[in-house]
Protein backbone atom coordinates (compact mmCIF):
# COMPACT_ATOMS: atom_id res chain seq x y z
CA UNK A 1 0.00 0.00 0.00
CA UNK A 2 1.45 3.35 -1.07
CA UNK A 3 0.47 5.22 2.12
CA UNK A 4 1.59 2.56 4.60
CA UNK A 5 3.60 4.32 7.29
CA UNK A 6 2.59 7.74 5.96
CA UNK A 7 -1.17 7.79 6.28
CA UNK A 8 -1.14 11.55 6.85
CA UNK A 9 -0.02 11.96 3.22
CA UNK A 10 -3.26 10.21 2.22
CA UNK A 11 -5.08 13.38 3.33
CA UNK A 12 -3.77 15.26 0.29
CA UNK A 13 -5.00 12.51 -2.04
CA UNK A 14 -8.39 12.68 -0.31
CA UNK A 15 -8.46 16.46 -0.80
CA UNK A 16 -7.63 16.11 -4.51
CA UNK A 17 -10.27 13.42 -5.03
CA UNK A 18 -12.83 15.58 -3.22
CA UNK A 19 -11.98 18.46 -5.54
CA UNK A 20 -12.68 16.22 -8.53
CA UNK A 21 -15.97 14.89 -7.17
CA UNK A 22 -17.30 18.26 -6.00
CA UNK A 23 -16.03 20.07 -9.09
CA UNK A 24 -18.07 17.81 -11.37
CA UNK A 25 -21.23 19.09 -9.67
CA UNK A 26 -20.99 22.25 -11.76
CA UNK A 27 -19.71 24.37 -8.88
CA UNK A 28 -16.14 25.65 -8.81
CA UNK A 29 -13.88 24.00 -6.25
CA UNK A 30 -10.87 25.86 -4.84
CA UNK A 31 -8.10 23.95 -3.13
CA UNK A 32 -7.33 25.05 0.37
CA UNK A 33 -4.93 23.36 2.75
CA UNK A 34 -4.33 20.40 4.99
CA UNK A 35 -4.62 20.76 8.74
CA UNK A 36 -1.71 19.80 10.96
CA UNK A 37 -1.27 16.07 11.56
CA UNK A 38 -2.83 14.84 14.79
CA UNK A 39 -5.18 16.85 16.92
CA UNK A 40 -7.12 18.04 13.88
CA UNK A 41 -10.47 17.64 15.62
CA UNK A 42 -12.01 15.61 12.81
CA UNK A 43 -10.89 17.89 9.96
CA UNK A 44 -7.98 16.91 7.71
CA UNK A 45 -8.39 19.38 4.86
CA UNK A 46 -10.19 22.59 3.97
CA UNK A 47 -11.45 23.77 0.59
CA UNK A 48 -14.01 26.13 -0.88
CA UNK A 49 -16.89 25.45 -3.23
CA UNK A 50 -18.34 28.40 -5.16
CA UNK A 51 -21.95 27.82 -6.20
CA UNK A 52 -23.44 30.15 -8.81
CA UNK A 53 -21.90 32.28 -11.54
CA UNK A 54 -18.49 33.93 -11.41
CA UNK A 55 -20.06 37.29 -10.57
CA UNK A 56 -22.92 36.06 -8.41
CA UNK A 57 -21.98 33.12 -6.24
CA UNK A 58 -22.13 31.72 -2.75
CA UNK A 59 -18.81 30.46 -1.34
CA UNK A 60 -19.10 27.42 0.91
CA UNK A 61 -16.42 26.18 3.27
CA UNK A 62 -15.65 22.49 2.69
CA UNK A 63 -14.30 20.52 5.63
CA UNK A 64 -12.79 17.16 4.78
CA UNK A 65 -11.94 14.05 6.73
CA UNK A 66 -9.69 11.31 5.34
CA UNK A 67 -9.40 7.78 6.73
CA UNK A 68 -6.83 5.45 5.21
CA UNK A 69 -7.94 2.06 6.51
CA UNK A 70 -8.09 -1.49 5.20
CA UNK A 71 -10.64 -1.86 2.38
CA UNK A 72 -12.85 -4.07 4.55
CA UNK A 73 -12.92 -1.58 7.44
CA UNK A 74 -16.21 0.12 8.11
CA UNK A 75 -16.62 3.79 9.06
CA UNK A 76 -19.01 4.13 11.99
CA UNK A 77 -21.74 6.70 12.62
CA UNK A 78 -19.59 8.16 15.42
CA UNK A 79 -16.74 8.85 13.01
CA UNK A 80 -19.12 10.56 10.58
CA UNK A 81 -20.77 12.56 13.38
CA UNK A 82 -17.37 13.89 14.46
CA UNK A 83 -16.97 15.62 11.10
CA UNK A 84 -20.55 16.90 11.09
CA UNK A 85 -20.03 18.40 14.56
CA UNK A 86 -17.35 20.71 13.07
CA UNK A 87 -19.66 22.12 10.39
CA UNK A 88 -21.14 25.57 10.75
CA UNK A 89 -24.17 26.98 8.99
CA UNK A 90 -23.53 27.12 5.25
CA UNK A 91 -20.58 24.73 5.37
CA UNK A 92 -20.42 21.27 3.87
CA UNK A 93 -18.31 18.25 4.68
CA UNK A 94 -16.74 15.45 2.73
CA UNK A 95 -15.54 12.17 4.22
CA UNK A 96 -13.11 10.11 2.13
CA UNK A 97 -12.08 6.59 3.09
CA UNK A 98 -10.30 3.62 1.59
CA UNK A 99 -12.87 1.49 3.42
CA UNK A 100 -16.65 1.50 3.43
CA UNK A 101 -19.33 3.37 5.34
CA UNK A 102 -21.45 1.28 7.67
CA UNK A 103 -25.11 1.05 6.79
CA UNK A 104 -25.99 2.93 9.98
CA UNK A 105 -23.57 5.76 9.12
CA UNK A 106 -25.20 6.13 5.70
CA UNK A 107 -28.69 6.04 7.20
CA UNK A 108 -27.80 8.77 9.70
CA UNK A 109 -26.40 11.03 6.98
CA UNK A 110 -29.65 10.68 5.03
CA UNK A 111 -32.11 10.72 7.94
CA UNK A 112 -30.43 13.63 9.72
CA UNK A 113 -29.92 15.48 6.43
CA UNK A 114 -26.24 16.09 7.10
CA UNK A 115 -24.53 18.25 4.47
CA UNK A 116 -21.88 15.58 4.01
CA UNK A 117 -20.56 13.87 0.88
CA UNK A 118 -19.39 10.29 1.46
CA UNK A 119 -16.63 8.93 -0.78
CA UNK A 120 -15.94 5.25 -0.16
CA UNK A 121 -12.98 3.16 -1.24
CA UNK A 122 -14.56 2.06 -4.51
CA UNK A 123 -15.33 5.62 -5.57
CA UNK A 124 -11.91 6.73 -4.37
CA UNK A 125 -10.24 4.09 -6.52
CA UNK A 126 -12.24 5.07 -9.60
CA UNK A 127 -11.35 8.74 -9.10
CA UNK A 128 -7.66 7.99 -8.59
CA UNK A 129 -7.54 5.98 -11.81
CA UNK A 130 -9.34 8.81 -13.64
CA UNK A 131 -6.84 11.34 -12.28
CA UNK A 132 -3.86 9.16 -13.24
CA UNK A 133 -5.23 8.78 -16.77
CA UNK A 134 -5.85 12.52 -17.15
CA UNK A 135 -2.61 13.87 -15.68
CA UNK A 136 0.00 11.09 -15.72
CA UNK A 137 -0.71 8.96 -18.81
CA UNK A 138 -2.30 6.36 -16.56
CA UNK A 139 0.82 5.98 -14.40
CA UNK A 140 -0.64 5.47 -10.94
CA UNK A 141 2.75 5.45 -9.21
CA UNK A 142 3.64 8.84 -10.72
CA UNK A 143 0.33 10.31 -9.54
CA UNK A 144 0.73 9.00 -6.00
CA UNK A 145 4.38 10.06 -5.82
CA UNK A 146 3.52 13.58 -6.97
CA UNK A 147 0.86 13.83 -4.29
CA UNK A 148 3.08 12.40 -1.56
CA UNK A 149 5.90 14.71 -2.61
CA UNK A 150 3.82 17.86 -2.17
CA UNK A 151 2.28 16.87 1.18
CA UNK A 152 4.48 19.00 3.45
CA UNK A 153 3.82 22.14 1.39
CA UNK A 154 0.05 21.70 1.68
CA UNK A 155 -0.09 21.91 5.49
CA UNK A 156 -1.21 25.26 6.85
CA UNK A 157 -2.12 26.45 10.32
CA UNK A 158 -5.26 28.47 9.57
CA UNK A 159 -8.87 28.55 10.64
CA UNK A 160 -11.30 27.02 8.09
CA UNK A 161 -13.29 30.24 7.60
CA UNK A 162 -10.14 31.95 6.27
CA UNK A 163 -10.70 30.12 2.97
CA UNK A 164 -13.55 32.57 2.32
CA UNK A 165 -11.18 35.56 2.28
CA UNK A 166 -8.76 34.60 -0.38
Amino acid sequence: MHFEGRKHAFELLAARVSAQVLGRSGARYHDGWLTRPGGDGGVDFVGRLDVGTATNNVPLVVLGQAKCVSPSSSISPDQVARVVARLRRGWIGVFVTTGVFSRQAQVEVIDDQYPLVLIDGKTLGEEVLRMAAADHNGDLDRLLSSITGSYDLAITYRRPEEILYG
